[in-house]
């Protein structure tokens, strides 16, 4: 009687671990949904307010890959060919610009992100109102300014938009701001950084401008 008392005691207790796994399982799952839930809330209310404050034609899309290799900086969206996709339309979220499509497909698109170093977009200083290319430099995940003469007067936390020039990309979007400036005196133009106001860790909801 006392080995079967000691054969149920530890039956229960295994009950009781096992029920407990399910009970913390299930909080597990419902925090996590929950959590979702709100992210999934905030980038829609982040998604209308950049639609309300544009004029663009916007339409909604969605990151489905990342590629494996890292030297390209590009993903891939849901929308293709057969939801009007063209190459070169300009590719932006609430924060401010992502980059263009390059490849399209039936039901996908290849978005060149502004941090590849084949990118090239026509920007804007928006305090000194100077043009020039901006670049960007793959892996250290910041982009560059091209043909800024040493006279130019760039500061960091100079605000840096599209300057619309160049046909591609729309004038005004926020593309992010001047982290480093070096004036070298033996060379013509000086060294500008710049940090993307996208942080392209966490993309996810993005818009097509539609011409």
């Amino acid at each position: 009687e006392f080995i079967a008392d000691m054969g149920r005691s530890e039956k229960l207790r295994e009950e009781n671990r096992a029920l407990k796994d399910e009970i913390a399982q299930m909080r597990f799952k419902e925090e996590n949904y929950y959590q979702e839930i709100v992210s999934s809330y905030q980038k829609l209310e982040e998604m209308l307010e950049f639609k309300e404050k544009h004029s663009y034609d916007l339409l909604p899309a969605q990151v489905i890959a990342y590629p494996s290799y890292s030297y390209f900086k590009t993903v891939f969206i849901n929308r293709g060919e057969k939801e009007g996709i063209e190459k070169d339309l300009v590719v932006v979220n609430s924060q401010g610009l992502v980059g263009r499509i390059v490849e399209v497909y039936p039901h996908q698109a290849k978005v060149l992100l502004i941090l590849d170093e084949r990118s090239k977009v026509g920007v804007r200083d928006q305090e000194s109102r100077d043009v020039a290319i901006l670049q960007g430099k793959g892996e250290k995940g910041v982009c560059e300014l091209k043909y800024l003469l040493n006279k130019v007067s760039i500061e960091p936390g100079d605000r840096v938009i599209t300057s619309g020039l160049g046909g591609i990309f729309p004038e005004g979007i926020l593309v992010g701001k001047v982290s480093y400036v070096r004036k070298n005196p033996r060379r013509l133009f000086q060294e500008v950084e710049v940090v993307p106001s996208v942080d392209f860790g966490k993309l996810e909801e993005l818009f097509i401008i539609k011409k």
